[in-house]
Formats: structure tokens, C-alpha cells, sequence
């Protein structure tokens, strides 16, 4: 299984409270949030910082990749597509490809079909509420909320629709320049992770975000993930044959 979906899925399910005495005395701690490192084709200095701090690197472009990727050692990393054939597919696979992270409108459903990876859509912020439920029902492992990363009231209502409408783990784009409250505010409205865009003079921030994660205070809502049953949504062909039965 993907290394990064492992880690999503620890974080939306929440810490696991031990059993018995070790109830009581265990100080294993659930990570916050996930933080992706997204890099262009690029400097050794922003790879250097990814794999010094992130959880997790999202590569975009495909020259001089096999450079870069030796370079990030074990850390799991990811191709961001919007087209590719079967054959940049197998050749992602056999370079040591963790995960997927695609424009469903340009994707191939070839995508859908790499079981091996995690396979990450990620969408628009306006996208109709139907084809976000959409999602529960295909192969889809995870959602990254895409759009203008920086935050606002309006970014955490997205955030918040989204996660009301699918029990995936969910990720956003996001500004490099976050407070621990802002951190919350994402992690409360059903952000698992965050993927922010990593320059090559970026060290020093991206350690200040990942020590300010792994500070957070645990979070005052509890998790929603997977304990929240779905309401059944019916086509409009299906309410019409509902309410023909209902008049007999």
C-alpha cells in the first residue's frame, strides 16, 4: 500500500486508545496532519528541505525526475498528472512511484486502475456537489481541494463542504505563511494534510511549518472518518420510480 495513504488514513482515523494498563500510561502520539512537499523540476536545495522535513514529496514535470528522486532517499513521493499512457504509468510504478495525484477531467481512467499506488483526485473548489459524492464510489484513495491555496473564511467552508460529502482523507493546497491557528482551522474543517509548493530557499520555513504541526493542541472535534454513515443519494430517475410506487 502507498506509504502517504498510510499515513492519511492514521491521521483521519485519530489516535488509537490502547487497551488495559497501558491505557493509562502510553505517550504514543497520532500525527497532527501530513505535510506534502511540491516540487517543480527542481533544485537540490528544495529536495534537501522536503526530505529533511515533509511527510512526503508530490512531484511536477517530468525532466531530470530520476535525479530528484534519488536524491529524496525513502521518502514517499508522488507525479502530479494531467495526461499520461499506460506506459508513463509503468514506467512511474517501476521508478519507485508512491502515489497519483490527477485532473479528473484530463486523466486517463487508466489511473483508476493502479491499485498499487495511492490515487488522489484532485478538484476544484466549485465542483457540483453530485460529483464530489461521485467520489465515494470510484477507487479513489484520497482528495486534494485544489484552487487559490491561500486561506480565508471561504477556503474553510470548501474545506468543510467537502469533507461533509466524502469520507476520504482529505488534503488542500496551502500557503507556506500558516499560524497554528490557521493549521487548526484546516485540521478542523477535515484536512488530514496540506501540500504546500517548496522553492529552494525554502528550509528553514518548511521546518518552522512542520515543527508547528507537530505542536498542534489534538484536535477539539473528533474525527468523522468512516463512523458517519452516508445518507443513500438517488438519481432523479430513482426518486421518480419512488414516488410512482408511493401512489399505489
Amino acid at each position: 500500500m502507498s506509504k502517504l495513504l498510510e499515513k492519511l488514513r492514521q491521521v483521519s482515523r485519530g489516535p488509537v486508545q490502547p487497551l488495559g494498563f497501558r491505557a493509562a500510561t502510553s505517550t504514543s502520539k497520532s500525527p497532527s496532519m501530513v505535510l506534502i512537499a511540491c516540487l517543480a523540476e527542481g533544485p537540490a536545495r528544495a529536495a534537501a528541505a522536503a526530505k529533511e522535513s515533509a511527510d512526503a514529496v508530490l512531484l511536477k514535470g517530468a525532466q531530470s525526475r530520476g535525479k530528484l528522486i534519488a536524491s529524496l532517499g525513502e521518502l514517499p513521493w508522488g507525479a502530479s498528472l494531467e495526461e499520461a499512457t499506460e506506459e508513463d504509468l509503468a514506467q512511474l510504478k517501476g521508478e519507485g512511484c508512491d502515489f497519483l495525484v490527477f485532473d479528473a477531467a484530463k486523466a486517463p481512467p487508466a489511473v483508476l486502475r493502479q491499485e498499487e499506488l495511492g490515487r488522489i483526485v484532485e478538484i476544484d473548489p466549485s465542483l457540483a456537489d453530485g460529483l464530489v459524492r461521485v467520489i465515494e464510489q470510484l477507487p479513489i484513495d484520497a482528495v486534494l481541494i485544489g484552487g487559490e491555496p491561500s486561506l480565508s473564511v471561504h477556503r474553510l467552508m470548501v474545506c468543510q463542504r467537502v469533507a461533509n460529502l466524502v469520507r476520504k482523507p482529505l488534503m488542500a493546497l496551502a500557503p507556506f505563511d500558516m499560524s497554528p491557528e490557521d493549521l487548526e482551522g484546516l485540521r478542523d474543517a477535515g484536512m488530514a494534510g496540506v501540500v504546500v509548493k517548496v522553492e529552494g530557499t525554502a528550509k528553514e520555513v518548511l521546518l518552522k511549518l512542520r515543527q508547528t504541526i507537530d505542536a498542534l493542541p489534538p484536535s477539539r472535534r473528533a474525527r468523522r472518518e468512516k463512523a458517519d454513515a452516508l445518507l443513500p443519494y438517488l438519481a432523479p430517475a430513482e426518486m421518480t420510480e419512488v414516488e410512482e410506487e408511493g401512489e399505489y
